[in-house]
């Protein structure tokens, strides 16, 4: 018997399904990719080995290594900007578990994906309909939470319409494992974690490819998990000298993704085969609700960057990510010094040679500092004067 998990033409659970693809085939199932995935029904070691790796993966990618202050040793710490983890009443972050799919047991998860994957899918009377893939499903619907859709307002009476107006929708089990396993998948990110003593806030940035064929956005992810280095806040690495260091929004994000790929990825013949042209940046911010924002990047030009990257082979690293803003005083601006850093990378990413010039102009009696001439000046012959 053939299970199809048909494709949604929709950015988070597209992922999702390629990710359930890739994890398949790392338990050597053979997958057909062609509107969806295509696989023979799991057997019952099949079903246990997915269980098995879908729990391995919960530690590494929803915690973080923390060290106890107290006691000197190191604790892992669930990350608490994601909606998989909840507070209790006031708001302290104290108390925290697992919803959803992944805090299931793991004979539960095992029942889970017995029902969606294997040969005992059964001929029950399919009655209900799921309001995210509108397909009908023999099993009950569940309230639709960020955990699995991260977009999702349901249990946000707070970003809800106007008095007692609210948007409520319910999906399937199959929806609901499918968004849960998500968050464990490779993704390009970026965590901003609070510093004891200051008032800002957790928050991250996400990047998921946007590719309709699901055959090439498996492809082209498969080459995206080869750069990709899992550390504590961000899986890409910036490298300035010893010291790592991250970027710290969605375009610094992406153009540094796209410097390792072009320094890790071997045999490539244009560099515009491995450059993307649309992403989904996912913004998720740690508060008493997560608050979740959406952007598409629709890269105009991706020859613009082909051309930038021919010349400099590291354009964030070797020059947007050593520049800082430095005031008339000598002092030196870190809110500032990121904002430039955006403004230069989203001016490259966006072919926007105005954007990018801004962060040059004198703001804030601050001044743009650390910059190289040369790097700079075969920045702009290559982009805007090189034919």
């Amino acid at each position: 018997m053939e299970v199809k998990v048909e494709q949604y033409h929709d950015w988070w659970f597209d992922n999702a399904i390629e990710f359930l693809g890739h994890l398949l085939e790392e338990l050597g199932v053979n997958v057909e990719w062609r509107d969806g995935i295509v696989f023979d029904a799991l057997n019952d070691e099949q079903l246990e080995m997915l269980v098995e790796r879908i729990e391995g993966l919960i530690e590494p990618k929803l915690k973080y290594p923390r060290e106890n202050e107290e006691t000197g040793s190191i604790e892992k710490r669930w990350r608490v900007y994601l909606p998989l983890t909840a507070s209790n009443k006031h708001g302290s972050y104290k108390f925290k578990y697992l919803s959803g799919f992944l805090g299931k047991e793991p004979t539960l998860k095992k029942r889970v994906v017995t029902s969606l994957l294997s040969d005992l899918i059964t001929e029950k009377k399919k009655e209900k309909i799921c309001e995210i893939c509108s397909r009908p499903t023999p099993f009950d619907l569940e309230e639709t939470t960020q955990g699995v859709y991260p977009v999702a307002n349901n249990n946000l009476k707070s970003l809800n319409g106007v008095r007692s107006m609210k948007t409520s929708f319910k999906n399937c089990l199959l929806c609901s494992f499918l968004g849960y396993i998500e968050w464990l998948d490779n993704i390009p990110f970026v965590w901003y974690m609070d510093v004891k003593g200051n008032n800002k806030t957790d928050y991250t940035y996400y990047l998921y490819p946007k590719i309709e064929n699901i055959q090439e956005l498996h492809i082209f992810k498969e080459m995206l998990r080869e750069v990709l280095t899992e550390r504590k806040y961000s899986n890409i690495v910036v490298m300035r000298g010893e010291r790592e260091r991250y970027a710290s929004e969605g375009y610094s994000l992406l153009l540094s993704l796209f410097e390792n790929m072009v320094r890790n990825i071997k045999d490539i013949e244009r560099l515009e085969d491995i450059f993307c042209d649309r992403w989904i940046c996912l913004f998720i911010e740690k508060g008493r609700v997560r608050y979740t924002n959406l952007e598409e990047i629709k890269i105009p030009n991706i020859k613009s960057i082909e051309k930038i990257f021919r010349k400099l082979r590291k354009p964030y690293s070797n020059l947007i990510d050593k520049t800082f803003a430095k005031s008339l005083k000598g002092d030196i601006d870190n809110d500032l010094s990121r904002e430039n850093k955006y403004l230069m990378s989203k001016g490259i990413i966006m072919d926007d040679f105005k954007v990018f010039a801004k962060a040059f102009q004198i703001r804030q009696n601050c001044i743009l500092a650390g910059v190289s001439k040369d790097m700079l000046d075969k920045l702009i012959y290559s982009w805007r004067c090189e034919e």
